[in-house]
């Protein structure tokens, strides 16, 4: 791994944590009337930054560097063959974003509650108590100490992650296929991490329902088809396989193959997209269904008598209201 990319990693993480203030300033001064265009006005702002933020380092060495002088430095790649440059970036800033998101997000938290919590032993202790109370003072319940645990912030960071990770395996495949193989490992191991931070790291978070995940599921399909167009250019241009390959082939022949590569591709990814129905037909009906027979049966209570509808009532698989348990 390049020393660049080690320092291109902490740059990335400094300036998420600098950005996420900023990034909330920004959506409260618009003043949103609804939550879900409060979350899809932040998503929309930091997906903005954080595609330049994270992937700049990786686009530059693959498409840039061996084009433009920097400042009047000509910074070319090695031999003019940017491809191993490229994967020695991509996975210095893969592994080393990955390895200290997980402990700050699991990691730092859990060390700043135990601080928290034996510092709050400690001067109770030191502090005196004459009463016969002195001694539940000085040991903080269980109770106690899950109260004083930081506030579950969301999910808004882990989808972020996610989206981020995504950009890394996909849009730059051809330079580091291993990045799929490392971003399952750590998703196998962010699983339990994740689970033993919303039980030991945090505060039982409110439960909260939604009917998809939003904008996220928009970027999702904006990078699934920006890793068609890198992907086919890293191939045609950035790598030298093609004049391994091919060496008659000519810099328009070579153009000309990646525009057809491309656009078979882009034509292949959208009769999939046709042809998988989210959510199913019968799905679909069935909700329509049920739908149909609960606005049926509050309909049907409002004629009630008040006596009878002074305990709560169900409804049977046919959609009939009956009391009782």
């Amino acid at each position: 791994m390049s020393i660049g990319g080690c320092c291109q990693a902490t740059s990335i993480l400094v300036f998420n944590k600098i950005y996420q203030y900023v990034l909330k300033l920004l959506t409260d001064f618009e003043n949103w009337q609804t939550e879900t265009q409060y979350e899809d006005a932040t998503i929309a702002k930091d997906f903005c930054f954080k595609i330049v933020n994270a992937y700049f380092a990786c686009f530059f060495v693959a498409f840039v560097q061996n084009s433009m002088l920097v400042y009047g430095v000509d910074m070319h790649c090695p031999e003019w063959h940017c491809m191993p440059e490229l994967a020695g970036t991509l996975a210095a800033v893969f592994i080393l974003q990955l390895t200290i998101a997980q402990f700050m997000e699991v990691g730092l938290p859990i060390m700043k509650n135990r601080v928290r919590i034996f510092l709050k032993e400690r001067a109770a202790k030191s502090h005196e108590v004459q009463s016969e109370e002195a001694e539940n003072v000085m040991v903080m319940s269980q109770e106690e100490k899950q109260s004083k645990l930081d506030q579950y912030s969301g999910v808004f960071e882990e989808y972020q992650e996610m989206v981020i990770q995504f950009g890394y395996v996909t849009l730059f495949a051809a330079a580091f296929p291993l990045t799929a193989a490392l971003s399952l490992m750590n998703n196998l191991v962010e699983i339990r991490t994740d689970a033993y931070k919303l039980l030991k790291g945090v505060q039982r978070p409110p439960t909260k329902v939604a009917a998809d995940i939003g904008t996220w599921q928009v970027i999702l399909d904006i990078i699934s088809t920006c890793c068609i167009l890198t992907n086919c250019a890293l191939v045609g241009f950035t790598s030298h396989g093609l004049f391994f390959y091919f060496p008659e082939m000519t810099p328009v022949e070579r153009v000309w193959i990646t525009v057809i590569c491309e656009h078979c591709l882009l034509v292949f990814k959208a009769i999939l997209d046709s042809m998988l129905n989210d959510p199913p037909k019968e799905a679909l009906e069935a909700y329509e269904r049920r739908c149909y027979l609960r606005d049926q049966v509050l309909a049907e209570c409002q004629y009630l008598q008040p006596e009878e509808n002074d305990g709560p009532f169900y409804t049977d698989d046919e959609g009939e209201p009956f009391y009782g348990k």
